[in-house]
């Protein structure tokens, strides 16, 4: 229960009304014939200012059937907020979930606290460096439960490209405290363009790497998306 009460908590304080920023993507594919596939892909993303905080809240879901049969099933829920307290360096705390059968797991959450620094900001260019700890709970689709503290070490790099158009990439990595030979790697590169002042095209590649999956399952997963963006 305690896991879902901070996105309740989003629900509450960050209406789309008072964020800085909303976007949300959608995505689909539709294919018969020799080969009969269907997949959607949506998600969204606030910004919300809220005093010295910035709460940032995101979500995504993706679907896909192969010859009629489920390939795909995947969602995701994070809330993030970020506190300054000197020019350049902050606190950060979080939780995420997740559900992914296809990847080993019907649950998955962490909770993340640690110290954000902001390495550069320029006119195009910032980068965003993190280094915490992490609580994760997984329930696994083989039915072991793991809980264990695991450390955090995370960078954010954006490029602007003028506009809403841009180039994103982030990456983790998150080593088990309790089994030393677990750890999990995890990356995503996001290109938008822009089409106009409200719509773009968003392309995103997600790379997940886990040492330890779930028994039958593999050790990497990749995953690309591609799509409209409204932006606002």
């Amino acid at each position: 229960m305690r896991n879902i009460l901070p996105f309740a908590f989003a629900a509450v304080i960050a209406p789309a009304a008072m964020a800085q920023t909303v976007s949300a993507d959608f995505g689909l594919v539709n294919a018969s014939g020799n080969t009969r596939l269907a997949t959607i892909n949506v998600g969204d993303k606030i910004v919300l200012k809220a005093r010295s905080w910035t709460i940032t809240q995101q979500g995504a879901y993706i679907y896909g059937k192969t010859n009629g049969v489920s390939s795909a099933n995947l969602l995701k829920a994070a809330l993030r907020a970020d506190k300054m307290f000197i020019e350049r360096v902050g606190f950060f705390l979080g939780s995420a979930f997740e559900r992914n059968r296809f990847g080993g797991f019907t649950s998955h959450t962490d909770q993340i606290a640690g110290i954000s620094a902001l390495a550069f900001a320029q006119a195009r260019d910032t980068l965003r460096l993190d280094g915490g700890g992490v609580y994760t709970n997984e329930k696994r689709v083989d039915g072991e439960t793991k809980s264990f503290p695991a450390a955090r070490a995370g960078m954010a790099y954006k490029h602007s490209f003028g506009g809403t158009s841009s180039f994103q990439q982030t990456g983790e990595y998150v080593p088990n405290l309790e089994e030393t030979e677990q750890y999990r790697v995890n990356t995503e590169s996001i290109l938008t363009a822009k089409l106009s002042t409200h719509l773009g095209v968003k392309l995103a590649y997600l790379l997940r790497y886990d040492s330890r999956p779930a028994t039958g399952f593999g050790k990497s997963d990749r995953i690309l998306t591609t799509g409209l963006q409204v932006t606002y």
